[in-house]
């Protein structure tokens, strides 16, 4: 196959036309807006639970060689998993249903939209949900004085990143989950263990020497990293490493997601 064959097989996708399908998300959840805030609550509870339940046995804790409150370091992992949480809820649960029971993106390639301006177009959708669980935890956080500087400006921009690359992950997910049953795997081996396990509600540093290469690894303890360095002031050229791990995702998952969905498609 030629490379021009190969491109008319699989045009590059169009923002304009991803719109499209994001208004059209917009429009189902109209009708089923509960969906959007039920996943705004769990971290929440969490950061009141352990942050300042289970916080005032722990105090303080050595962050970079400050001690903060343990609220103040729980809060931006908290914030951190509501975007994995409206990833998942947008980027693969959402979109798995309509891949292979609903058929729906069967119906929408019957228009002018290829499969390139599906995927990206459910992939900004679940930022977009992301999104609001960050700004209105934000605006949480700061009320109960968990942000101690102005760096905290630029979370919220961190916050859409961590978003767009959870995002664009859960789409691969979408792209080889085949049976229901595997949602139980995923949760379970993925999703649950990425949450407790990526510097949310304790610093790395108390991990096995052997394990904290593997922690250091996965999405979330960049995004929970860099939101933290961000909310504390805490900012160092480390920032920027996590910066660049969460921008490479977002646009190398976007390029699987889309082959992946392809396949599933056409094939």
């Amino acid at each position: 196959m030629t490379s021009r064959a190969a491109a008319v097989r699989t045009p590059p996708p169009s923002l304009k036309r991803a719109a499209k399908l994001m208004r059209r998300n917009s429009i189902v959840y109209k009708h089923a807006w509960s969906a959007i805030v039920s996943g705004f609550f769990e971290p929440l509870f969490y950061l009141g639970a352990v942050g300042f339940g289970v916080g005032r046995l722990i105090g303080t804790v050595d962050y970079a060689g400050t001690e903060i409150s343990y609220a103040t370091f729980l809060a931006p992992g908290m914030l951190a998993a509501s975007t994995l949480n409206g990833a998942i809820g947008d980027g693969f649960f959402w979109p798995f249903f309509k891949l292979n029971y609903q058929k729906t993106y069967d119906g929408i390639l019957c228009t002018p939209m290829n499969i390139s301006d599906i995927a990206v177009g459910e992939i900004l959708w679940a930022q977009v949900r992301g999104t609001i669980y960050s700004v209105g935890f934000l605006a949480l956080i700061l009320g109960m004085g968990l942000i101690d500087s102005w760096w905290g400006l630029l979370a919220l921009p961190a916050a859409m990143l961590s978003a767009g690359a959870l995002s664009a992950g859960a789409m691969i997910l979408t792209g080889i989950t085949r049976q229901i049953t595997a949602f139980d795997k995923v949760m379970n081996l993925i999703v649950f263990p990425m949450f407790l396990f990526s510097g949310t509600f304790f610093p790395v540093t108390l991990y096995p020497d052997a394990l904290q290469p593997l922690v250091m690894a996965t999405p979330l303890y960049h995004s929970a990293s860099l939101i933290r360095a961000l909310t504390t002031g805490v900012v160092g050229w480390g920032v920027l490493v996590h910066v660049a791990y969460l921008g490479v995702m977002f646009a190398v998952a976007n390029v699987v997601a889309i082959r992946l969905l392809r396949g599933r498609l056409i094939a």
